[in-house]
């Protein structure tokens, strides 16, 4: 699929899922790009991690749960049904602004730009 069309597939989405195996390697961290386009779309996320960080735990942009627990992963789809709109809304939002404060082009750039000079 052409990356240009995936906001507008988003914006017919309700919620998005993203979900990880354990892997010790994901104790450095994670970054995919999958979830920044998630967030940018502004829509609550199901996070199945186990990671050195945890992006949607940190915007509070959706329901963390463990890895390769389907009984948590169900628990986490059922909490959000049970939301008003307004509150996915709010919950989405928060992660499109954590996106832009912390993962926008410019910000990175000066970030990689310090590295280097320091």
């Amino acid at each position: 699929m052409n990356k240009t069309l995936i906001p507008s597939l988003l914006n017919s989405f309700d919620g998005c899922i993203i979900t990880w195996q354990r892997n010790r390697l994901y104790r450095f961290g994670i970054s995919p790009n999958k979830l920044m386009d998630y967030m940018m779309a502004g829509k609550p996320i199901i996070h199945a991690v186990e990671a050195g960080n945890d992006p949607v735990q940190d915007a509070g942009c959706g329901i963390s749960v463990p890895p390769e627990d389907p009984q948590a992963i169900a628990d986490a789809i059922r909490t959000l049904a049970s939301m008003s709109v307004a509150e996915r809304e709010a919950m989405g939002q928060r992660g499109k602004e954590y996106v832009m404060k912390h993962h926008d082009y410019k910000i990175l750039a000066k970030q990689f730009l310090e590295v280097l000079e320091g």
